[in-house]
């Protein structure tokens, strides 16, 4: 995804991370086309299987469908420099971007149809509230992605795409499933490649109320 454009056409600065009071977006007034904004996944996220009985996909999809947190939101804003900037990465609970597991912004292509990443997203995280309601938070590297704005305002995002890699730091993470306690490397079921799992996942997203 992105591979249209050189990754070059924007500076990265990778050293750009969401946090408590570094970025300002609007979703109120003012165009989410002109200011950026965050969009969070709507009910229809789903992780792609590699192939039948993948029990990552599985376990983690039927865990969402049992929630109403967003796993994961798309955030994007502009930098002093006029260089355009965007995170595929999970929101706390009550919409906020969390503190506790930061994430850095890519270089971001807009286009009037949708946006994409320029250069990949060095860290992310997925959001899963597992079956005894924790939240878990699973790392993802590498991230590039794409989507469509669903209409002129940009209010919302259709066709949302995302290729990410679950490193191996997060293999001995529990996730309690609806077939019991398992860690990541249960689910996941292949030898990983040499910097972790590689995940794709779609959904659309509505922004922040």
């Amino acid at each position: 995804m992105g591979s249209e454009a050189p990754a070059t056409s924007i500076p990265r600065n990778s050293s750009d991370t969401t946090s408590g009071g570094d970025v300002t977006t609007s979703t109120t007034s003012t165009s989410a086309c002109e200011t950026g904004a965050s969009w969070g996944a709507r009910g229809d996220f789903v992780i792609e299987s590699r192939g039948a009985g993948n029990a990552f996909a599985d376990a983690v999809n039927a865990l969402v469908d049992a929630s109403d947190t967003p796993p994961v939101a798309v955030m994007s804003h502009i930098d002093p420099g006029c260089v355009w900037k965007v995170a595929f990465t999970a929101p706390q609970s009550n919409g906020a971007w969390s503190t506790e597991h930061p994430s850095t912004f890519a270089p971001m292509l807009r286009h009037p149809a949708g946006l994409w990443t320029a250069a990949p997203q060095s860290t992310g995280w997925l959001r899963i509230v597992d079956r005894s309601s924790r939240p878990v938070w699973i790392p993802i590297t590498d991230v590039t992605g794409s989507a469509t704005y669903a209409e002129a305002s940009c209010a919302s995002l259709s066709a949302v795409r995302v290729s990410a890699t679950i490193p191996l730091s997060a293999a001995t993470l529990h996730l309690t499933t609806p077939a019991g306690e398992r860690t990541l490397r249960d689910l996941m079921g292949t030898e990983p490649a040499a910097n972790g799992w590689t995940v794709r996942f779609t959904f659309s997203a509505d922004t922040a109320r």
